[in-house]
């Protein structure tokens, strides 16, 4: 599955933007989309679900799952509890490979999730997210506010699931540069309501901070 889309516009009202973007997404690695905040990372994000801007098609809002700051678990429940309801859902040896790359073993499993540290929550909404087992997956802004210790974790969590599913479609859209730096992949940025490719992310990290 490769998704290439030409002459893609968004706008929020009458604020465009992206005029006539070409998008362009390969399985194999992480599409890392950059961009400032209010350029349209998130909106675009929402897009893929919603497709207000009526380009995806059809189907592809059955075959993504977004991760996001609005992508929610319940929160009353332990991590015991959680993962005994995804043990019914989905499949055991996956749910048991996602928790070993993720240390799921080291958050603690009686106390409640909302009680956990933003760190350990983003990692139990990855884990549950991430078993949909979905052709398309849309990483929003999930290293954002997280502790050093847990970014790091996430970054050589996220290159060994690509390269295990080099078939999935994986976007990471996000304003933390690290990430670009410790996650394999294809480096993209908003620029000029176009969605630009760049070869080398340290040009595109130069052009990111000097805009």
């Amino acid at each position: 599955m490769v998704l290439d889309i030409s002459g893609y516009s968004l706008k929020i009202k009458n604020n465009l933007l992206l005029d006539h973007a070409h998008l362009h997404f390969q399985p194999g690695g992480v599409n890392h989309i950059v961009g400032k905040n209010g350029v349209g990372k998130s909106r675009l994000a929402k897009d893929f679900i919603l497709n207000k801007s009526g380009f995806f098609p059809k189907h592809l809002s059955s075959n993504l799952t977004v991760i996001s700051s609005y992508s929610n678990i319940p929160e009353d429940i332990s991590a015991k509890l959680l993962f005994k309801i995804l043990i019914k859902r989905y499949d055991r040896m996956m749910l048991d490979q996602l928790s070993d790359l993720l240390n799921i073993a080291n958050i603690p499993s009686n106390i409640l999730i909302k009680n956990l540290s933003d760190g350990q929550k983003q990692k139990l909404k990855l884990v549950s997210f991430l078993l949909e087992n979905k052709e398309m997956i849309i990483l929003d802004e999930i290293t954002n506010s997280l502790d050093k210790t847990t970014v790091n974790e996430i970054h050589q969590f996220l290159n060994i699931y690509s390269r295990q599913h080099p078939n999935k479609i994986i976007l990471n859209i996000t304003h933390n540069l690290s990430d670009l730096k410790n996650i394999e992949g294809r480096y993209f940025l908003f620029q000029d309501k176009k969605l630009v490719q760049y070869e080398n992310k340290d040009q595109l990290i130069k052009i990111y901070i000097e805009e």
